[in-house]
């Protein structure tokens, strides 16, 4: 931030100078920006600021204006409840330093005789060192005991042999804690760059996400981090942007000419071309193409990827959307209604003549005009097989680290979720209720399936309910950190869990859990 200013004028002049100056701290700053804008589907933006909203995480200065309003509090005020741990202004540079946690307490698991809690430490790292450059990083060291529910699904994509002992959800491979529990730790980072305003290039380990809606059935923040390069150029007075990721994956399987326990885990190439077209802050339409692409056989071990692997061009996966790669098309619209009510569509497809996925939804913001609140209504479906690849090319799984890229539950399913939240002040209550009915008999895990054994699946009347509902005030707008207390109730084909939760974290990532 630049120096106060100080100077020997009529008041008149003054006050015109006061007025220049405080606008121009109020912009300026912010125009210089170009970090990525942090996961967290409860604290979303109002639809009316967002431009090219389907293409996240957004980008500062480019995709969104920055809310620079505070509240009138003291300077101590503003430090505790507006504002980083750490921050520093001087010149073009800005830099903010913050703690991140995740302090969770829960019922006692009687028959196994542990307690349900999330022990989560970790910082966070971000500035801007130029009008052109910026940078984030951030650190999380893990230990936690899930509800029941969740460890059966990490145990059961476990492989003690190879030294995986589970999945810690959004994290990636974990190592056992204690008897019962997970430690798992997470960092991620990038670099931003913007030559000039309509240009950004990115390095980093990190995810991405596209569409409008709470999930998505193209490419999520679900997945753990991992390494991309990533541009995104504006064009036509910003009414297009297109975006190019070149990232590299994992399986949750090691190559198994290794040696050793800790060798290195079968890897996957995989790239996302996005296009989309906003003619202004109402309507928007935009193209998805993803694939996964092979890198590794039996044969000849680490292999290069096709060619359209390299190419950040829209339309160039066509040429290798064989049975090798596993190659997966998008399209989603949006239009805003109101200046506070979307309709959202998007619609995945593997070829034009397979099943599609399908996802309908509606967002109220600020619904009766209750503050920084919103509600949303969403439907999704995902036909059995979607993602799946032959048996001789599970490797290609649309997946990472054994985590989902898509929707949490992969495919083979039907889903209708209502969640919100309504404020008052800092106080919040907050509400995720859901209701999944599985197509075969895989419940969730179909996607590491090969085609061949979904040919003979059981058709099956699984179904499942989760309720979410949590009360808590917010305490900190910087991190998002809060104080609450809530429940979890999840019914799988009449087999309940109850959890009751007291919580006081930093909410800057999503997790998930309505599994």
């Amino acid at each position: 931030m630049i120096g106060t200013l100080k100077t020997m004028l009529s008041k008149k002049t003054i006050f015109k100078h006061a007025i220049i100056y405080g606008c121009f701290c109020l912009v300026n700053p912010f125009i210089a920006q170009i970090k990525n804008k942090s996961f967290s589907s409860n604290y979303i933006l109002p639809y009316n600021k967002v431009s090219h909203s389907s293409i996240q995480p957004y980008l500062e200065s480019s995709q969104y204006f920055l809310d620079s309003t505070t509240r009138d509090r003291t300077k101590l005020g503003n430090k505790i409840f507006e504002h980083s741990l750490l921050n520093v202004n001087q010149d073009d540079i800005h830099i903010t330093a913050d703690p991140l946690f995740n302090f969770t307490l829960g019922p006692t698991n009687n028959d196994l005789d542990y307690r349900y809690y999330s022990n989560v430490r970790g910082f966070r790292i971000s500035g801007d060192l130029s009008a052109d450059f910026s940078f984030e990083t951030r650190f999380y060291e893990n230990q936690f005991f899930y509800p029941l529910y969740l460890k059966e699904k990490s145990i059961g994509r476990a492989n003690p042999q190879m030294g995986v002992d589970g999945i810690a959800y959004g994290i990636g491979r974990a190592k056992r804690f204690k008897d019962y529990g997970h430690d798992a730790s997470l960092a991620n980072g990038y670099l931003s760059f913007s030559p000039i305003s309509e240009i950004n290039f990115q390095i980093g380990h990190g995810r991405h996400f596209f569409g409008e809606g709470y999930r998505s059935l193209l490419i999520s923040d679900y997945a753990p981090d991992y390494p991309y390069i990533s541009g995104q150029y504006f064009l036509f007075d910003k009414k297009i942007l297109y975006k190019h990721v070149t990232s590299w994956m994992k399986n949750l399987e090691r190559i198994p000419a290794a040696s050793t326990p800790e060798a290195l885990f079968i890897p996957k190439s995989t790239s996302f071309n996005q296009l989309s077209y906003s003619p202004n802050n109402r309507f928007s339409i935009s193209l998805f193409e993803g694939g996964v692409y092979q890198s590794f056989n039996s044969q000849n071990g680490v292999i290069s990827p096709d060619l359209s692997f390299f190419l950040p061009i829209m339309g160039t996966k066509v040429i290798d959307a064989d049975t090798t790669n596993n190659i997966i098309y998008g399209f989603n619209w949006s239009f805003l209604f109101f200046d506070n009510l979307k309709i959202y569509n998007q619609i995945a497809l593997k070829s034009f003549n397979f099943p599609n996925g399908f996802q309908l939804g509606i967002k109220w913001f600020n619904p009766l005009k209750i503050s920084n609140s919103f509600l949303n209504i969403e439907w999704n479906m995902a036909p059995s097989g979607l993602y799946s690849m032959s048996q001789g090319q599970v490797n290609q799984s649309y997946s990472h680290l054994g985590h989902e890229l898509a929707h949490p539950l992969g495919s083979g399913f039907q889903e209708l979720l209502i969640r919100g939240q309504f404020s008052y002040k800092n106080t919040f209550l907050r509400f995720n209720y859901n209701y999944a009915d599985f197509i075969t008999d895989y419940s969730g895990n179909e996607i590491f399936e090969p085609q061949e054994n979904l040919l003979f699946s059981i058709k099956s009347e699984n179904n499942r309910w989760f309720l979410n509902t949590k009360i808590g005030i917010m305490l900190n707008k910087a991190t998002n950190m809060e104080i609450s207390i809530g429940h979890i109730t999840r019914i799988y084909n009449s087999l309940a869990e109850n959890y009751i939760f007291l919580s006081w974290r930093t909410n800057l990532k999503n997790d998930y859990f309505d599994q």
